[in-house]
């Protein structure tokens, strides 16, 4: 009986030390939190932040280096003002700060922005801080002089998907009748397009037209240039028989000088002069009738020069 009593009391004071030592691990831990060293961030927001709430993390790049320790309403009303606890530990760990900033001197870094994000699909927000370019994301103009530990902020991709979803429903009237002012002039223009294919196809129209008129033209051009290419060839050939004739003649005098010994050349001469007289007479033919050179001889001797 004395044994039972004994085992009671002892396993009730084993449960009393386990209980006390986890008191004491809990508030150890809560105190060592408490005295962890700390600034205050004030960051500005123009949308919506729920699902946001004191206690929810302040992360950059997915580390945690601050805990969101108020949340009200800005001086103009409109914004929503955000209070942070930044760890002084985290962020000079991360190499984003060297020491607690103070009043005087430069907070953050120009380039840095915190954003409302989204854990998952819980719908349970926080805020993420990272590096943005200041020239795509400027500060955002307040109404009123935030302080000296203010955080510029950026739109939340939510909220970037609810402005472009905006501006395409302002836009979609002003398409419709723009899609409907080009359907019109598309309609017209295929019908002018249906109504010039129907001429062009015509027997009688103005492209057949135009056809005809353009082989004409170019039978025309072919003859006269065929004709101005004879002309010049027969008044070339005129020429040089012209010129060979008077050296031939000029060779016979200088021969006719020479003696009654020289026959064989005073024979050689005259049928140079033949065959000289010849081509004059062939010249002649082709200039009055080019297209002899092309048709050649008539039976008849109708392309034969009078008078030879």
């Amino acid at each position: 009986m004395a044994t039972t009593a004994t085992n009671h009391w002892k396993l009730g004071l084993l449960v009393l030390v386990a209980v006390g030592a986890m008191v004491a691990m809990l508030f150890w831990l809560g105190a060592r939190r408490f005295r962890r060293e700390s600034f205050p961030a004030i960051t500005y927001f123009d949308e919506s932040v729920q699902g946001l709430d004191v206690g929810s993390p302040v992360k950059f790049r997915g580390v945690t280096v601050g805990t969101v320790s108020d949340i009200t309403i800005a001086p103009d009303h409109r914004h929503v003002q955000v209070t942070s606890d930044m760890y002084v530990d985290a962020l000079v760990r991360l190499g984003l700060i060297t020491h607690a900033p103070k009043s005087d001197e430069e907070f953050i870094p120009p380039s840095l922005r915190v954003q409302l994000a989204s854990a998952g699909i819980t719908g349970v927000r926080f805020v993420q801080t990272d590096f943005f370019d200041p020239e795509r994301y400027p500060p955002t103009h307040l109404p009123f002089e935030p302080p000296w530990n203010y955080v510029p902020s950026v739109p939340s991709t939510l909220k970037n998907l609810e402005e472009a979803a905006v501006e395409i429903l302002n836009r979609l009237p002003s398409l419709a009748d723009h899609a409907k002012d080009t359907l019109v002039d598309l309609k017209k223009t295929l019908g002018s397009i249906d109504h010039l294919a129907v001429e062009l196809g015509a027997e009688n129209g103005s492209f057949d037209g135009a056809l005809r008129a353009l082989r004409t033209a170019a039978t025309r051009a072919d003859k006269a240039l065929e004709e101005a290419r004879l002309g010049a060839t027969a008044a070339s050939v005129r020429d040089s028989a012209a010129s060979v004739r008077d050296s031939a003649a000029s060779v016979g005098q200088a021969a006719a000088g020479v003696g009654d010994a020289h026959e064989e050349l005073q024979a050689s001469l005259v049928a140079l002069r033949e065959a000289l007289e010849a081509v004059r007479t062939l010249a002649d033919s082709l200039e009055s009738d080019p297209s002899a050179l092309l048709r050649g001889p008539r039976g008849d001797g109708a392309g034969s020069v009078k008078g030879r």
